[in-house]
C-alpha cells in the first residue's frame, strides 16, 4: 500500500492489516489541512537494536573520563 496521505473517511475504512502494511508514516488529511499522522507500529528488530547499543557502548567507552562524567551527569538530570 503506497499512499501519500489518507482522508478521515478513508481512515475509518482501513483495516489493521492495511495500516501495518504502510511503508512509512502517512499524513491524515481533513480537506487540505493535515490533522494527524498515521504511524504503523511494528515489532522492533532486536538484532539491529543490539548492534546499535553495542556501537553506542564502544563509542562511549572511547570517550575521555571527563566527557563520560559530563554525559553521565546529563542523563542523571544534573547540569552538564
Amino acid at each position: 500500500m503506497s499512499r501519500q496521505s489518507v482522508t478521515m473517511r478513508e481512515l475509518q475504512k482501513l483495516s489493521a492489516g492495511a495500516i501495518q502494511a504502510l511503508p512509512h508514516p502517512v499524513p491524515i488529511k481533513s480537506g487540505s489541512a493535515t490533522i494527524g499522522l498515521l504511524v504503523p507500529v511494528r515489532r522492533p528488530d532486536v538484532a539491529a537494536l543490539t548492534e546499535i547499543e553495542d556501537e553506542a557502548r564502544r563509542d562511549y567507552d572511547s570517550l575521555s573520563p571527563e566527557m563520560r562524567a559530563k554525559i553521565d551527569r546529563y542523563f542523571a538530570g544534573g547540569d552538564a
